[in-house]
């Protein structure tokens, strides 16, 4: 079938058989077109016309396209919904071509490789190659628009492998070609891209980058990354970072669900208007900078000396408004760096960016003159690079070209054969524009003028009417006609086309020349470059966080090992958005002596916004901010875990119960004494005495075994009893103000198990009818009346009263001697004991 298509369509279906799973984009001329399947997904995609093509088979090849100017718009859509594109460009000029022009893929865009087509410039897209080395997973994670990039352990726990690749938002993978089927589909489950890679030797080339690596499974991990991405980027890759080895117990661990709970750098709800930790803390000039806080918000640190070191930081910029606004202004006026080197090094820069690059380093100076060096001494280490930022000056002219064949991006005076090429092909268009006077005065005719297309070259065109006029002593040729005019060329005309256009081909191929050696130039400069962006980044991290420190008047946290006193704190979010009525303040007090608190109180009192608001500054001051508090004494946690909330995991198939018994489970399991667990309202998911039950058997479970600093709010008040047995529970309710049915939130905590729930309360407040709510209030009273009363014990609390029977059985086990009963004994005393259990 394959040689009866015409030998284009064979081309085509050659290189598309080497990129099967990618959408490929087949360069034609100015287009780029997509056949069979690939058209049918594209044309759906991203709403083009399904057409057809003539391919030597009887029936038309399903066919769509796109201008290729307007690829940059249209990949990113399809990358973004888990598509590869691979483009397929003509290799060979045309006018060169001997029959068919020869084609090859330049690069593959796929979801974890996205550069330029990220349509966020504040967001980050990973990569992970992944080991499987049987007792543990090794992944190497790579950002390729900065060239970020570390290698992880973590435990052979599947659960554990996808919360790491949803914690750093891994939009695809690539594994071995055998790599297991269960953890493939948990895989595809999260919507992650898979892709595969069997080769994990590593160039020569790249062996500095791996300096850190001391372990077999992590070469091959990186060396399964380099692999994959040296195959689809078709390109050396020059801007990865010496990578580093990423240790868990560096950074503060919060799980998946903790992050969403905590809405630190996505909301949980779709319009778009709510605000994030990372978007309320972004104040941030520069996009690098945007995406530093956000990894600083997402790993908070664990290490004392380099908390306080960020602490002095943010007080110097809050103590010198001169500065931090000077640096405020520079930052305002400089480019994402990280991003632009990285297309310099990968050979997809444009003289745009250059001009960028140039601008952002003018900036440098003023930068480092505005910081202390007491306080910022890691600027000694840093190069301003001004050396290079005089050469790309010299070179650039102000508003380049974004296209690089259009020229004229080189400044008069930088290059002499540059310089001579532009002479003469200003010469032509001189006497181009000469000729046109000369012919329009020669003719009479005043409209006559001179044009140019890639087609005809250049042409005279006349105007229809005027036309009529031309006479054949004029030596002029028609060569088109059009609507309204008439296209001609002259000897003359033709004899000078030739020097003009070898001119301007001549001053373009010098240009690129050119370019292609600053290219060069700058790359040479890209281990220095790279430390600068990354100073730079942070420099404006710290200005933004001290910038929303002074603005709201925060403080700087102190820190004990033992205790949490958070006095007169506040949710930072809700804080700066509630104006009227204002928001209020609460108070936190743990130690090592009472580490839980047992909150109770009605719905809607604000119990989760009072746990979410004390979590938030905790991340807030071990990633180095101010927070919101009158004071702040606290210790340096290692974890913390929560569970707020009661959205069902559809994805995945699992009920809030199981979500809810899965992420208190994660907990419970890995906890320590120095971690904070949040839970609100656990066991609502199930009937009431199963989730009272779960629920005291987890506060019992905390305060015995793990004495983690534990905030548990919950709706079963008959729970608040156990701080009688256990003295490290301390009960906190939301206080209400009461005026016979009515009720008037407080949102204030205080000391003490809550009256009553106020359910009928609130669903007073709902708007229930009243028919309703009085029915509700005669069951309430009738239910009251009967409850079960939790009984205490040290060794064991238990959820019901004890059946009577069960003491007269234990009675007569506490008799029985095992070693004196015979077989037969011991099977009649067993079906005795039977028969009593059945009464």
């Amino acid at each position: 079938m394959a040689e009866n298509y015409t030998p284009m369509m064979q081309q085509y279906l050659a290189v598309k058989k080497e990129y099967e799973d990618a959408i490929l984009f087949y360069r034609i001329g100015d287009f780029y077109e997509m056949f069979f399947d690939d058209a049918k997904i594209a044309s759906k995609e991203l709403d083009l016309v399904l057409t057809g093509k003539n391919a030597g088979v009887e029936e038309r090849v399903p066919m769509c396209g796109i201008p290729h100017h307007a690829a940059a718009a249209y990949i990113p859509r399809l990358v973004s919904r888990g598509f590869k594109v691979a483009i397929c460009e003509q290799t060979q000029d045309p006018k060169e071509a001997v029959g068919l022009v020869t084609r090859d893929v330049i690069r593959v865009i796929t979801p974890g490789t996205v550069m330029q087509e990220i349509s966020d410039e504040k967001a980050s897209v990973y990569l992970a190659a992944i080991t499987d080395y049987g007792y543990g997973y090794s992944l190497a994670i790579v950002e390729m628009s900065t060239g970020e990039n570390y290698v992880q352990n973590i435990e052979h726990k599947d659960v554990l492998l996808m919360q790491t690749l949803l914690r750093s938002n891994v939009r695809e993978v690539v594994v071995s070609s055998d790599f297991k089927e269960k953890t493939l589909k948990s895989f595809r489950e999260l919507q992650i891209v898979i892709s595969y890679c069997d080769e994990t030797r590593i160039k020569e080339e790249y062996l500095p980058l791996t300096e850190g690596i001391l372990k077999d499974y992590d070469m091959q991990a990186y060396g399964r990354m380099l692999n994959y991405l040296e195959n689809t980027q078709k390109h050396m890759l020059g801007h990865l970072q010496v990578t580093r080895i990423e240790c868990e117990d560096e950074v503060l661990y919060m799980d998946f669900a903790t992050r969403q709970n905590l809405e630190l750098v996505q909301s949980l709800h779709e319009n778009g208007k709510a605000i994030t930790l990372w978007s309320f803390l972004d104040t941030c000039k520069s996009a690098m900078g945007s995406r530093q806080l956000r990894k600083w918000i997402e790993k908070p640190l664990v290490s004392r000396e380099k908390i306080e070191a960020r602490f002095n930081k943010t007080e110097w910029f809050i103590q010198n408004f001169m500065q931090r606004q000077q640096l405020r202004d520079s930052f305002s006026n400089i480019y994402d760096l990280q991003r632009l080197i990285a297309r310099c090094a990968m050979n997809t820069a444009n003289a745009v960016d250059c001009q960028r690059l140039t601008k952002t380093l003018a900036e440098v100076p003023a930068i480092m003159h505005a910081l202390d060096e007491t306080v910022f001494d890691e600027k000694r280490k840093v190069d301003p690079l001004q050396e290079l930022y005089q050469k790309l000056k010299d070179a650039f002219v102000d508003n380049p070209p974004v296209q690089i064949s259009d020229g004229g991006m080189f400044r008069d005076g930088y290059n002499a054969e540059l310089d001579e090429a532009r002479k003469i092909q200003h010469s032509g268009r001189t006497f181009i524009a000469e000729l046109e006077a000369k012919e329009r005065e020669r003719t009479g005719i005043k409209t006559l003028k001179i044009g140019y297309n890639k087609v005809f070259g250049y042409y005279i065109e006349i105007s229809k009417a005027a036309a009529q006029a031309v006479q054949d002593d004029w030596g002029y040729i028609r060569r088109q006609t059009l609507t309204n005019n008439e296209r001609f060329i002259s000897p003359e005309l033709k004899e000078k086309e030739d020097a003009i256009l070898h001119a301007e081909e001549n001053a373009i191929r010098i240009e690129k020349q050119l370019f292609q050696m600053i290219l060069d130039e700058i790359r040479a400069y890209l281990p220095r470059l790279q430390k600068l962006s990354q100073f730079l980044a942070e420099v404006d991290a710290q200005v933004a966080m001290a910038e929303v420190s002074a603005k709201y008047g925060y403080v700087r946290p102190q820190f004990d090992e033992d205790r949490l006193f958070i006095e007169n704190g506040k949710h930072p979010i809700l804080d700066d958005m509630m104006k009227n009525p204002k928001y209020v303040a609460n108070s936190t007090d743990m130690h090592k002596d009472q580490d839980i608190l047992l909150i109770t109180g009605p719905n809607m009192g604000g119990k989760s916004t009072y746990m979410r608001q004390t979590a938030l500054i905790v991340i807030m001051a071990q990633m180095g901010c101010f927070v919101p508090a009158k004071s702040c004494m606290m210790p340096i946690f290692d974890k913390i875990f929560t569970r707020i909330g009661a959205s069902d995991d559809i994805l995945s198939g699992q009920s809030t119960f199981m979500v809810e018994m899965s992420e208190a489970n994660l907990a419970l399991q890995e906890a320590t004494s120095s971690s904070l667990i949040l839970f609100d309202e656990i066991g609502r998911g199930t009937s009431t005495y199963d989730g009272m039950a779960l629920a005291q058997a987890m506060i019992e479970y905390i305060a015995t075994c793990i004495h983690a600093k534990t905030m548990f709010s919950t709706h079963y008040h008959e729970l608040t009893v156990i701080s009688d047995n256990l003295p490290n529970v301390k009960n906190m309710h939301v206080v209400v103000k009461e005026n016979n049915d009515e009720v008037t939130f407080l949102y204030k905590m205080a000391e003490g198990p809550a009256g009553h729930s106020y359910g009928i309360n609130v669903a007073r407040l709902a708007g229930l009818p009243d028919a309703v709510l009085n029915r509700a209030k005669d069951l309430q009273k009738e239910l009251e009346s009967t409850k079960r009363v939790v009984q205490q014990n040290y060794q064991l609390v238990e959820m019901y009263k004890e059946d009577p029977r069960t003491e007269a059985l234990m009675e007569k086990l506490k008799q029985v001697d095992p070693d004196n009963l015979s077989p037969r004994e011991a099977w009649v005393m067993l079906s005795d004991l039977c028969e009593e259990v059945k009464k």
